[in-house]
């Protein structure tokens, strides 16, 4: 990549990080919003020489590395609660997470057991406190074995993290939970499959390896399951911190974006072809529990029902918030995201706070601070282009031109 190339790619690059930007503080007054952030990836360094007219590649003198430039990569959110603020509106919902600092795990719902035995299938659960148990697995305090995922962040079965005996160093887990390699090259853990055998780990490659993530950017977060409707009428789950609901023609809960409010089954997972109905007959105040739950009136009527959209009962569906760990969601836009193949929903331990809803977490000041910043880069990135511009200009139009004849 040249120098204008790469210049280039930097112009674009800003342009997208103002995109990003822009729509934090377009979303400054959004409930539910999560600020987002735009992830830049370098190219690769390249090597620098020069060759002698005539020399064949011989005696090249190395002159340096020059990076050619940067691509912008992702937009990641941040997933940290927005202050809760109350309305006094009855169809205003608020989640109020528990508290989820330090780091985001993936752990077996079973007891233990070695690899090969077969387990119950893996739940996402966030914790604080790792040990390293019997055989060196690593297990959480309650001593359940962490479970590592593919490169596809799907959970491996029966697998375990095992400390490598051969590792001298102290910490543990790297960036992302990648393993440490120490002075000698040995690796701080190891995955081990059934029967015992080792799954090879691919350094700074997608491999197995631990998922450890900071609860701003990873962990297990909650959310209101909606139903979204693409492009070409088809329905999925789709997930939104927006509790700004209001009432269809239908009697079902809608978001503010009209998607339609679903139930959960006995699991803690959404429920597709489901609805949230409002009883017409309810004289209370108040719809919902602190856990969701309907309320009832002191005529004994029930706040609310969850049916299938065609209005048929489901007497085993319920309301609640659903939880999973947000590595696993895509942005769809807004306030909404959309579920993965990854995907696996648990039971959320949130609270649903009435007549409330949660701030959006941009920070109107940050903001504008990483606005002027990324402005003033796209400035030198222009003036860049410019210069070398001109100079290609002055190179095709007077080198090599013969004056005096």
């Amino acid at each position: 990549m040249d120098g204008l190339s790469a210049t280039g790619a930097g112009l674009v690059s800003d342009q997208r990080l103002q995109q990003v930007i822009m729509n934090n503080i377009s979303n400054l007054g959004t409930p539910g919003f999560k600020n987002a952030s735009g992830q830049l990836m370098a190219f690769p360094e390249q090597l620098l020489q020069r060759y002698q007219y005539g020399s064949n590649g011989a005696g090249a003198v190395p002159l340096g590395t020059v990076n050619p430039g940067v691509l912008f990569q992702e937009t990641v959110p941040n997933f940290s609660q927005g202050l809760i603020q109350q309305t006094g509106q009855p169809l205003d919902l608020a989640i109020e997470d528990p508290l989820n600092p330090g780091v985001s795990v993936y752990a077996l719902t079973a007891q233990g057991g070695a690899p090969g035995k077969t387990a119950a299938a893996p739940a996402m659960v966030s914790t604080l406190s790792l040990v390293v148990g019997r055989g060196g697995v690593i297990e959480t305090a309650q001593g359940a074995p962490v479970l590592p995922v593919n490169a596809s962040g799907a959970p491996i079965a029966d697998a375990r993290v095992v400390v490598n005996p051969q590792y001298k160093g102290v910490t543990l887990f790297g960036e992302a939970g990648s393993p440490v390699i120490d002075a000698k090259g040995n690796s701080s853990y190891i995955i081990v499959g059934p029967q015992g055998k080792p799954i090879p780990l691919q350094q700074g490659m997608p491999g197995a390896y631990f998922p450890v993530s900071s609860s701003q950017t990873g962990g297990v977060h909650s959310f209101f399951a909606v139903a979204n409707v693409d492009a070409q009428g088809r329905q999925s789950v789709a997930l939104t911190r927006d509790g700004q609901l209001h009432v269809g023609p239908n009697g079902f809960l809608y978001d503010a974006v009209s998607q339609r409010l679903l139930g959960v089954n006995a699991q803690g997972a959404p429920i597709l072809n489901s609805a949230v109905k409002l009883n017409p007959l309810y004289q209370g105040s108040s719809y919902f529990g602190p856990n969701g739950a309907p309320l009832r009136d002191a005529a004994g009527q029930l706040s609310y029902t969850v049916v299938q959209a065609n209005g048929a009962p489901l007497p085993t569906a319920s309301f609640h918030t659903v939880a999973t760990a947000v590595s696993t969601l895509q942005p769809l836009g807004g306030t909404t995201f959309l579920p993965t193949a990854q995907t696996a929903f648990v039971k959320s331990g949130a609270v649903i706070q009435t007549g409330a809803l949660e701030s959006s977490n941009a920070n109107s000041t940050q903001n504008t601070i990483d606005m002027l910043s990324v402005y003033r880069n796209y400035q030198a990135n222009q003036i860049m282009a410019q210069t070398i511009d001109s100079t290609l200009k002055l190179a095709v139009t007077q080198v090599g031109v013969v004056t005096g004849l």
